[in-house]
């Protein structure tokens, strides 16, 4: 049996998630059957991480075990011309055969974006959450701020396991302001990107995260308040908006080292 690490990066608008489901179009069963398709086999999968339907992924990691032997440049072209536009693979390589996606992960990359406006968004509305009025982003920084560290996020969301620890390690988070503008202010476009790091995220964590840190922009919550919740002192407060899906964005995983490389794509 041969194992290949692959990057892959998608759009999750038209997909009920990440993890596959009979009847539901999924990123993982379109993944399944071109592989399928390619090689013939139903492959063994692991993913770093499942993301909940609407969200996006630009660097999720899949472990492809499969009995016979690819170049992973060909395995990766191959993947790529049969897979739904909305995905693709960015990278593959030929690893060791203990890998495992998730398992092997030290740490994960979210990141959350927000477009402060006053009307409604058309372009944006598949890949950033519009929020009408002034943000306060020094007061979002210092939101972020306070969820760094090991906590008991139990507020924010819940283990994958029935019973599982809701423990996790934060190990920075960041709030970045970003303007694009071309011409008159009145035309710039705005958007604030949220950035977490942990070494795992419970199930709807990033978008709670994301759903406080604006609440703190708008002044609905205070910083105090949410330091309580991330010390487990406090259930999150019923007025706490969770971020919706669209905004969210899986950036990247991190390994305690790089793999054992064989072989890897162009």
């Amino acid at each position: 049996m041969f194992t290949y690490r692959i990057t892959v990066e998608y759009d999750g608008t038209d997909f009920h998630g990440w993890q596959f489901q009979p009847a539901r179009r999924t990123v993982e069963g379109v993944l399944r059957e071109a592989v399928r398709r390619i090689t013939g086999e139903s492959a063994v999968i692991t993913a770093a991480g499942r993301t909940d339907a609407g969200a996006h992924a630009h660097g999720q990691v899949v472990g492809l075990t499969i009995a016979k032997i690819w170049q992973p440049s060909r395995l990766a072209a191959g993947l790529n011309a049969l897979l739904p536009v909305d995905v693709a693979v960015s990278r593959a390589e030929l690893v060791d055969g203990g890998f495992h996606a998730r398992h092997d992960a030290v740490s994960r990359t979210y990141k959350y974006v927000v477009a402060p406006r006053p009307t409604r968004a058309a372009v944006t509305r598949r890949h950033a959450w519009t929020v009408r009025g002034p943000l306060d982003v020094g007061a979002m920084q210092a939101a972020a701020t306070a969820l760094v560290g090991r906590h008991d996020f139990a507020a924010f969301g819940r283990s994958v396991r029935p019973g599982g620890s809701t423990v996790r390690t934060v190990y920075e988070a960041s709030v970045q302001a970003v303007t694009i503008a071309d011409g008159p202010a009145a035309d710039a476009l705005e958007y604030i990107i949220l950035t977490v790091r942990a070494d795992a995220f419970l199930r709807g964590m990033m978008r709670a995260f994301a759903g406080a840190i604006v609440a703190a922009g708008q002044e609905r919550i205070t910083v105090r308040k949410i330091e309580a919740m991330a010390d487990g002192d406090e259930e999150a407060p019923s007025r706490l908006t969770v971020a919706p899906a669209h905004g969210l964005h899986q950036w990247s995983v991190t390994y305690e080292a790089p793999p054992d490389t064989v072989a890897s794509a162009a």
